[in-house]
């Protein structure tokens, strides 16, 4: 029995042992887990924190490239994302002083250090807490309560800075940059992108005013103030010879800019929608062919001392039967020249009535051959076949000129022919641009045909003289859109300027090649970063619509920009932009060979290039600008829909009905100014 008892005992303690093991090693287990419990709940509370004080920092930073009160929103910003971003539920306070504004100073090429307290303020530091300053305290956790810990207490922090960037202007300079301005956009108009398009307030006149009258008095173009075109004795009685009224350049009474023979005044105003070239008193209605019964002319031609027999032939249409003829007519009825017709027994001549009292006078004979393009407004003395050359700088000289009498209007009878005023260009190409059935005005409104006076004159030069080798007083005229383009880019600059943000700006511009205008601002020894950057607005100043030519190649200005963002002038840790400006319509292909508006050509080497550069990290900004503008490709440029801008082209009644995109791409362009990148560097 007893050796039976001994048999079972080892298994009873056995069984005791376990027991004790099993009890205290569940303990010892379930102790385990809590605290892995715990550990893991401390480990994600410290990221989601970092993640709250990461995104507060953001946001804050994004708010110090705003002019005003920034520090203030940026706390608002800080304070506003560390409540948004809970912490095991709850929220992460926001000490005041655990908020720290300082300056990113670059200490190589891609990497910051933070200088606290230090300006200008373009970095921001902030520390989020949960401890025992916090208002829900430190971090609550499972099981760590059964060993008398309240919680975990722990901080973030993040430094996040507004990041410099290296911005390359791109600027359309193609001839459609000043067609808000000509007659072709007054009215509804066809668009070469979309059908019928509704037209803009057109700005014509401030054209015409802002050209330069720096020749003769009061405007007049030849230097001089001569006699009237007609007979030798009619004094300075009408608006073409006049000294004009004190004060008013052109000499007539509503005159804004300079005159040219009896094209005095501007005329009846451009309004949107409602103007009619017919009746207007500004256009001068000669038709080839035709007898001209415009009043206005009929007068002039009176007042001009032209006897009745040479104003029946001046009026009629029945002797211009060619080209030359009727350009030579048109010039007399314009007060652009005289005749000397021969009718009578008195020779015509033109006297220089500043010549001295010795009776020394210059005569001012000319006469134009039929090539459109010439009309150099040499001296000339012309008839039967000979002809005599001449110039003078107060040499004098005398000449009486008489035609042959008969009803044709011959070139070497013409006399006191005013100079074509601009450097390319001439009297008969214009005159043929009037009668042609090819101009764009008169695409828009047939009326425009045979209608002469300051409005198709000035249209002709923007729309056939617009480089700047041909016209180059245009540059200092507002053409629109570009002049508010000038304008909105200097707004940006001033802004990048004016909150010190390092940023560097390339000028690119295009007409049928890219163009590199300006290297990314590096200020040299001695300059400082504001002075290199006003030089972009300052040269885009000297430029035109138009200026080299008047195609449009968007493809090439995106290279350009795409060259210098990459070039060694580029810094590695600025984020990379391209601001695109354009009316979207290009028509020159990737070998600089004009296709055609919008040609697939054409629209695929823009797009190449556009994905080439958001391929290399390159955010395009594009900003599509103008009466007709081709919104689809502008979109597919940007780098999203959301960094695509319209520039609107509808009237603005609070400034003068014309559009709104001349307010509006300063209020774009200054957001671009501003519209910092931010980044976290600590």
């Amino acid at each position: 029995m007893h050796s039976k008892i001994r048999a079972q005992d080892p298994y009873g303690r056995r069984a005791a042992v376990m027991v004790q093991t099993v009890v205290f090693g569940g303990m010892v287990g379930i102790g385990m887990a809590a605290l892995a419990i715990d550990t893991g709940l401390m480990y994600s509370a410290r990221q989601e924190l970092q993640s709250a004080a990461d995104s507060a920092a953001l946001a804050a930073a994004s708010q110090l490239s705003v002019l005003d009160n920034a520090l203030v929103l940026a706390k608002d910003e800080a304070s506003k994302f560390s409540n948004l971003n809970n912490i095991m539920g709850q929220g992460a306070d926001l000490v005041e002083t655990d908020l720290v504004f300082g300056h990113a100073l670059l200490k190589d090429n891609d990497k910051f250090d933070f200088l606290p307290n230090q300006q200008p303020y373009d970095a921001v530091r902030v520390t989020l807490r949960r401890d025992q300053a916090a208002t829900d305290g430190p971090v609550t956790l499972m099981f760590a309560k059964a060993l008398g810990v309240t919680g975990a207490r722990m901080q973030a922090s993040a430094t996040a800075m507004l990041v410099p960037r290296d911005i390359a202007l791109v600027i359309d300079l193609s001839g459609s940059m000043n067609d808000d301005s000509e007659l072709q956009h007054y009215q509804q108009f066809y668009s070469e992108t979309e059908g019928m398009r509704d037209g803009v307030q057109i700005n014509m006149k401030d054209i015409w005013g802002a050209l330069p009258i720096n020749k003769g008095v009061a405007g007049i173009q030849n230097g001089q103030n001569p006699p009237a075109p007609g007979a030798p004795g009619a004094g300075d009685d009408q608006p073409a010879t006049g000294d004009g009224q004190p004060q008013v350049a052109g000499g007539a009474p509503d005159a804004a800019g300079p005159r040219w023979g009896w094209m005095t005044g501007f005329g009846n105003p451009i309004i949107l929608d409602e103007y009619d070239p017919v009746g207007d008193p500004g256009l001068y209605h000669i038709p080839k062919g035709n007898t001209c019964s415009d009043p206005d002319v009929i007068s002039n031609l009176a007042e001009s001392g032209y006897t009745e027999a040479e104003r029946s032939v001046l009026l009629s249409g029945q002797y211009d039967n060619n080209s030359t003829l009727y350009r030579n007519r048109v010039r007399v009825l314009l007060g652009l020249a005289g005749w000397s017709s021969g009718k009578g027994d008195e020779a015509k001549y033109s006297a220089n009535p500043t010549a001295s009292d010795s009776g020394q006078a210059m005569t001012l004979l000319g006469s134009e051959s039929d090539d459109d393009d010439d009309d150099s407004g040499h001296n000339t003395l012309a008839g039967n076949g000979s002809s005599l050359h001449f110039s003078s700088q107060g040499s004098s000289l005398s000449t009486f000129v008489s035609g042959n009498g008969d009803d044709v209007i011959d070139s070497f009878e013409l006399v006191q022919q005013s100079s074509y005023p601009f450097q390319s260009g001439s009297w008969n190409d214009y005159i043929n641009y009037v009668r042609s059935n090819s101009s764009k005005m008169k695409r828009t409104n047939s009326d425009f045909k045979y209608r002469y006076g300051i409005k198709t004159f000035v249209n002709y030069l923007l729309e056939k003289r617009a480089k700047h080798s041909y016209t180059p007083e245009l540059v200092n005229t507002p053409e629109e859109p570009l002049h508010s383009v000038k304008g909105a880019v200097q707004t940006m600059i001033t802004e990048i300027v004016s909150l010190q943000t390092r940023d560097f700006v390339s000028l690119e511009t295009f007409g049928q090649y890219g163009s590199h205008e300006m290297n990314l601002t590096i200020p040299g020894p001695g300059q400082t970063l504001s002075e290199v950057l006003q030089e972009i607005p300052d040269t885009l100043y000297a430029r035109q619509a138009g200026h080299e030519t008047s195609l449009t190649n968007i493809g090439a200005g995106l290279n350009e920009a795409i060259n210098e963002l990459s070039s060694d002038r580029a810094r590695t840790a600025a984020a990379k932009v391209i601001i695109l400006l354009t009316d979207g319509k290009p028509n020159v292909d990737e070998s600089n060979v004009y296709v055609g508006n919008n040609h697939p050509g054409a629209i695929t080497w823009v797009q190449d290039r556009a994905d080439l550069a958001k391929a290399m990290g390159i955010t395009i900004y594009s900003i599509g600008v103008g009466g007709d503008v081709n919104a689809d490709l502008c979109t597919d440029i940007a780098t999203t829909p959301g960094h695509y801008y319209f520039a609107d082209n509808h009237p603005d009644p609070s400034n003068q009905g014309l559009p709104l995109y001349v307010n509006q791409l300063r209020e774009i362009f200054q957001t671009l100014g501003g519209k910092r990148t931010v980044r976290l560097i600590q």
